[in-house]
């Protein structure tokens, strides 16, 4: 709910530039990926990493409701990093938990079946957020409604997940060095990563393509409703993507997911009209929880389940780290160029990393 309105409400409600939107979005991503380094390693380390995660989900509901209170652009990096340092905390215990659950075979169906349910809870979300603006609600009253699901999120992950791991049982010893085959994957997600800017530019860009055909009112609207679609798309294509990874190889399936977000781009220089917002909604919507579940589920097929905390703390710092780089320079560009400097930039990067990572696949154990 809230980040299918905050690009909105940073430029439309607080009256902010574009450079501002890179600017949240990039620290939040900055601050998220240090705190990912050191929950990933340091929950390798301890039997109480659930707790941990527990309280990345609070930090992260408490950061959101601060969201209510602002009333400057500046003030919403505050909220949108603190938010995100939750993220951080918590995102690589879930994802070693949940790698921890299942079998090999099984991890491209397990983070595709995650990231289904992950991106239907985002498809609901800007659902709510569309018919409460639609009724006259404002942008605060979407910040409210959506502490409700935040709050529950705390407690449901609290008191029903399990950590596969033995809570009582001393941390081995972790001297072992991550393999070659998980830093040969870090190259190309690096270089993805710095020119996969957040989803945030694509919303600002369809209410753009969507005038003068339609007034600002309801190009706004149908920027909210593109985010809608798009997470419609995610849902739909999450888990039989995830099955497809564990048959064909996961490799080739993230390699065309990073392409996919380079023709998004191209269509984002482009396109203009319901067409072109129809498509972006199927390209954007396409990769980006195929990007998140394969990486993961390629990820642990690379490395020993008493590392994966760390594996996963890396890999999510790399991301973090990139997407700060690709949001702040996006955000620049946009401001100081023009919009189709921002996306033909993220066309160009995410194009070379799927030639790297399908010229260099890494080999799974």
């Amino acid at each position: 709910m809230v980040f299918a309105v905050l690009p909105l409400f940073i430029t439309a409600g607080l009256g902010a530039p574009a450079l501002a939107v890179g600017l949240v979005e990039g620290i939040a991503d900055g601050s998220s990926a240090v705190v990912k380094l050191w929950s990933g390693w340091y929950s390798d380390r301890i039997a109480w990493r659930k707790r941990l995660a527990v309280g990345g989900y609070g930090t992260t509901v408490f950061g959101l409701a601060l969201l209510v209170a602002v009333n400057a652009w500046p003030q919403v990096i505050v909220a949108r990093a603190l938010a995100w340092m939750g993220r951080g905390l918590r995102q690589p215990i879930r994802s070693a938990m949940l790698a921890g659950s299942v079998g090999r075979r099984d991890l491209g169906k397990a983070f595709g079946f995650h990231e289904a349910l992950d991106t239907a809870g985002a498809l609901i979300g800007p659902a709510l957020a569309f018919l409460l603006l639609a009724v006259g609600g404002d942008f605060r009253t979407v910040f409210w409604v959506a502490l409700i699901p935040g709050v529950l999120c705390v407690v449901l992950f609290a008191a029903i997940t399990r950590d596969p791991r033995h809570e009582t049982s001393p941390p081995v010893s972790l001297r072992i060095p991550l393999p070659g085959g998980f830093w040969r994957l870090m190259a190309p997600v690096a270089v993805f990563g710095v020119g996969n800017f957040a989803t945030a530019f694509f919303t600002l860009r369809a209410a753009q393509i969507m005038q003068p055909e339609l007034g600002r009112t309801a190009a706004l609207a149908a920027a909210v409703g593109f985010y809608l679609a798009h997470n419609a798309v995610g849902a739909a294509v999450s888990f039989p993507a995830g099955w497809l990874a564990d048959r064909v190889g996961k490799a080739p399936i993230l390699a065309a997911a990073y392409l996919t977000f380079a023709v998004a781009c191209v269509v984002g220089v482009v396109g203009h009209g319901w067409p072109a917002l129809g498509l972006l909604a199927l390209l954007v919507g396409a990769q980006n929880p195929v990007v998140s579940s394969v990486e993961g589920s390629l990820t642990s097929s690379l490395v020993e389940a008493r590392r994966l905390g760390t594996a996963f703390g890396f890999l999510n710092g790399i991301n973090g780290a990139a997407d700060l780089a690709s949001s702040v320079v996006a955000g620049a560009l946009w401001t100081f160029a023009s919009p189709q400097a921002a996306f033909g930039f993220g066309a160009a990067l995410c194009a070379a990393a799927a030639l790297v990572l399908w010229m260099r696949q890494p080999k799974t154990v």
